[in-house]
């Protein structure tokens, strides 16, 4: 579970089918001071990300975590034959429900939505939907899959995800040494990004990549040299994908900073290393 300071508070919320996530608020000493919802990458629980959310709540930001569909800490259920979902059900469902509570806890402040990964995805295209609910999108490890920005061996490969997918009733990630247990639409989903570069999902399919373009927030980026799963010029495929953007980017290099051992996750444990940029750009919107 996510070591939670002694002010944290866990709100419980119900999805349409049954199910339940939390989402876990560390408020800071201002309660007018910018709210910071993270969305956590595929696979992850929100327990990994407590030094984060610490280190926000310590910088004097409001800060909260959303479970992610499939890997809800407090249990739930997990993807298989009788349990399916895919990028829709997050962005309709989960991601509206998480933003709504932290709102709503932080009323009149300003909101941001900070992604890592796959909810760096989700949360960008959720703001091309809805932009008037936030202020702007820090994007941290993410990345474009279009398999033209990745070895050749890559398409082969994601397009076999689904197919095991499909196959077993879930992509049982850990045996590939990628992602969790996944549900099989979520994996299509992801492989379909792949093989055709745009993020088309749900029914009927809808073309997300037309709203991307219009997104016309403010963005922070920030990748990490040595990333194997969000290097430079794949979050660079990712950003791209909204010209209009009023674009912050940066790329760091952990090692060359001091911090040894640093990969697409492990700077979620360091969060020193993206937190100065983060408090940076944040300052300079709101002082």
């Amino acid at each position: 579970m996510t070591a939670l300071s002694a002010s944290a508070e866990t709100i419980r919320l119900q999805r349409h089918d049954g199910t339940s996530f939390a989402v876990h608020i560390h408020p800071a000493a201002d309660a007018k001071a910018p709210a910071i919802l993270i969305q956590p990458a595929m696979g992850m629980q929100i327990g990994y990300y407590a030094p984060l959310l610490q280190a926000l709540q310590q910088a004097g930001f409001n800060a909260a975590i959303a479970e992610l569909r499939g890997h809800e800490e407090s249990g739930g259920r997990k993807p298989g034959w009788g349990y399916d979902f895919g990028y829709h059900e997050l962005l309709t469902e989960d991601w509206p429900l998480a933003i709504k509570t932290v709102k709503a806890r932080f009323p009149n402040t300003p909101f941001y939505l900070l992604g890592h990964s796959l909810g760096a995805q989700v949360s960008s295209i959720y703001a091309a939907h809805h932009p008037q609910q936030l202020d702007g999108l820090i994007l941290i490890a993410c990345s474009s899959v279009h398999w033209k920005l990745w070895p050749k061996a890559f398409l082969a490969y994601s397009q076999m995800v689904p197919l095991v997918a499909r196959v077993v009733g879930h992509f049982p990630g850990h045996r590939f040494r990628f992602a969790g247990r996944e549900a099989r639409t979520l994996m299509a989903d992801w492989a379909r990004q792949a093989r055709t570069g745009r993020f088309m999902f749900g029914r009927p399919r809808v073309d997300h990549d037309r709203h991307l373009a219009d997104l016309a927030l403010p963005v922070l980026g920030i990748s990490l040299h040595g990333d194997f799963f969000a290097p430079k010029h794949a979050m660079d495929g990712l950003l791209s994908k909204f010209p209009k953007a009023q674009l912050t980017r940066h790329h760091l290099d952990p090692k060359a900073m001091g911090f040894q051992g640093i990969d697409h996750f492990r700077w979620v444990r360091k969060p020193e290393i993206v937190m100065p940029k983060v408090t940076e750009w944040l300052k300079a919107r709101h002082g």
